[in-house]
């Protein structure tokens, strides 16, 4: 009995340690401080519905306990630690920091240059500068953009001397940075590296309280945020000018959040939790678990407390898309989902093709309930004309189809430039724009783009089936590179326009002009026509390659290249099937692998794969084996 009677007190206490954790992570994220009913909501699915009972059960539960703290006043319960957050705005002390690193992924002596400010309050008080010699060399790109050469960095120290001192310039303030995710990733992978713990300071993001502040503002860089309110520009790209930058900002949203009646730092921070849509994020994902997730392509799996799966997604950089879920304003939707994850599983993959992919499969078949509510990618568009019929027209779409003889271009990410040039395309070639199908008559009225002569009108036999069907190859031309004829005539229309003295007549020629070149450049960036694709996508290196066929648009064959025969292999079955394809009709399920494909050539990176375009049946199998990047 008297074992029996220790163990169950051991478990008691392990049970009170294990509530008192999840309590202090829930309360952390809440400098301000929650009510009893939160905290019983948190533990007990339904006993917040006694109050009497919650409150009693809460402060038995943390009363005796020197980490936390109860207000009487406003009947909140906070951690210790965060007693003094309770101070006036005009009272904090922050250090605004701004980085510039060498790029990329967070990594050894991957930053060159710290700039920071004190403040207390909306006053700057004092600075810290200093450049950092990298563990590589800098690339062109960001020295051109920052000024920081190769040999200025090699002068100067590296970051295991720099930190310490910029760690005790830091303090236990709060740290403030323009994008806030990526300074404090870079700085918190350096602190655990060097110091063997991450950064435990409040942390504010002048980008979420532009959000926040300014809702109705649609670009919020910092030289943008920094020139509409008339702030000096001079130092950009450098740590001190951007931090410089930032601080002033910062001064200029404490003073807003003071006339919204945010006049303690505590409510600021807890206000700065809620995101753009000012609905409080709940985190029961700790940071180090975000930190430890890798930085390389994949999909991830969120859960609920349960174990049900919630959402799939896919990335790139799998820490640096979690990690905004957290560390930037999110919408309301995105609060909602946040507020049930406690379990985010990963899947590394080779390339973002592949996560793309697995993607795709996963939520056919798990059907996770907030893939409805969210879309994790800007909805691409296809340029459609439809062979089969007599008179086709141009059309601009969000899915493909799988109608046999249809054109496809894409995807294209924006509408409204589309459209405007497809319309422009149309309008020039005289192709019709009304829907359905037309069944021409002589005596038919045309509609007014007939009548104004935008449209060649074959509804009346204005034009008939052949001569129709030139201005719908010349659309085609167009649309697979030979721009030169069409933008040519346009110029030479708006030349002799502007020099006969009709401006209005050139300025719509001008605009037509930009909007066709703009869609010829597009076009041009484009793989090929998505149903005439014909490419093999070799992704992966060594011993781990993998090989995706694509024939007709299609994606034919996704296999290994695992075995000596294995790119032999591959190449009879393109012999075998190049031309069965070509003639086989599109299916349902092959639509979306179809724009995952065409996506990913669009939006690739140069590092990411190799692509043999291919010109027939026959494909050299040591191409596959290839060690250069297409």
């Amino acid at each position: 009995m008297e074992g029996d009677a220790a163990s169950l007190g051991a478990h008691h206490r392990h049970f009170g340690e294990s509530v008192k954790e999840k309590i202090c992570s829930f309360l952390a994220a809440r400098p301000a401080g929650a009510e009893a009913r939160e905290l019983v909501g948190l533990l007990l699915s339904g006993a917040g519905s006694d109050p009497e009972l919650g409150a009693r059960l809460v402060r038995g539960l943390l009363a005796d306990d020197p980490h936390f703290v109860f207000d009487d006043v406003s009947s909140l319960w906070r951690l210790n630690r965060n007693e003094r957050l309770k101070v006036a705005l005009d009272e904090a002390e922050f250090v605004v920091v701004d980085l510039e690193t060498t790029g990329g992924a967070p990594g050894p002596g991957a930053i060159i240059e710290i700039g920071a400010w004190r403040m207390v309050g909306r006053r700057m008080t004092e600075s810290f500068q200093s450049l950092v010699r990298p563990r590589s060399l800098i690339p062109r790109f960001v020295m051109n953009l920052t000024s920081i050469t190769n040999d200025m960095a090699r002068e100067a120290p590296p970051i295991e001397r720099v930190l310490p001192a910029f760690r005790e310039f830091l303090g236990d303030r709060v740290m403030v940075a323009h994008n806030a995710g990526f300074d404090y990733s870079f700085l918190d992978f350096e602190f655990r590296r060097i110091f063997g713990i991450g950064i435990d300071n409040p942390v504010l993001c002048t980008i979420r309280m532009s959000r926040r502040f300014m809702p109705s503002l649609r670009r919020r860089r910092l030289d943008l945020l920094a020139s509409h309110f008339g702030l000096s520009l001079e130092g950009r790209h450098r740590g001190l000018g951007d931090a410089r930058m930032t601080a002033e900002l910062l001064s200029i949203f404490i003073d807003m959040a003071i006339k919204m009646g945010i006049t303690r730092l505590d409510r600021l921070l807890d206000d700065h939790q809620r995101g753009a849509a000012g609905r409080r994020i709940e985190r029961h994902v700790p940071p180090e678990a975000i930190n430890a997730m890798p930085s390389a392509p994949g999909v991830y799996i969120m859960r609920n407390e349960r174990g049900d799966i919630l959402y799939v997604g896919k990335a790139r950089r799998l820490k640096e898309r979690l990690s905004s879920y957290f560390n930037s304003g999110v919408s309301a939707k995105t609060a909602e989902l946040i507020s049930h994850v406690h379990q985010i599983e990963t899947r590394v993959t080779r390339s973002s093709l592949e996560a793309a992919l697995e993607e795709s499969l996963l939520i056919r078949e798990l059907k996770p309930p907030y893939n409805r509510m969210l879309k994790s990618a800007a909805p691409a568009y296809f340029i459609r004309l439809d062979m089969m019929d007599e008179f086709p027209r141009l059309t601009v779409v969000q899915k493909m189809t799988a109608k046999r003889g249809v054109m496809q271009l894409g995807p294209f990410l924006g509408l409204r430039s589309l459209d405007n040039s497809v319309r422009a395309l149309s309008r020039i070639l005289g192709l019709r724009t009304c829907a359905g199908k037309l069944a021409p008559h002589e005596d038919f009225s045309p509609c007014m783009y007939g009548q104004i002569g935008r449209c060649a009108a074959p509804c009346n036999l204005s034009i008939d089936e052949a001569a129709y069907g030139d201005r719908v190859r010349q659309a085609l031309l167009f649309l697979r590179g030979r721009s030169g004829p069409i933008l040519g005539t346009l110029v030479k229309a708006r030349d002799q326009a502007a020099k006969a003295l009709r401006y209005e007549e050139a300025s719509r020629l001008r605009r037509d002009l930009e909007a066709l070149t703009t869609l010829a450049h597009r076009a041009n960036r484009l793989s090929r026509v998505v149903t005439e694709n014909n490419l093999v996508i070799v992704t992966g290196c060594d011993d781990d390659r993998w090989t995706h066929v694509v024939l007709s648009g299609r994606l034919a064959m996704s296999r290994a290249l695992d075995a000596p025969d294995s790119a032999r292999e591959v190449a009879a079955f393109i012999a075998e099937n190049y031309e069965r394809i070509k003639l086989k009709p599109v299916e349902r399920d092959e639509l979306e692998p179809m724009t995952i494909v065409a996506r990913w050539l669009k939006e690739r990176s140069p590092d990411e794969g190799r692509v043999i375009y291919l010109s027939g049946s026959w494909l050299d199998p040591a191409l596959l084996n290839a060690t250069a990047t297409s």
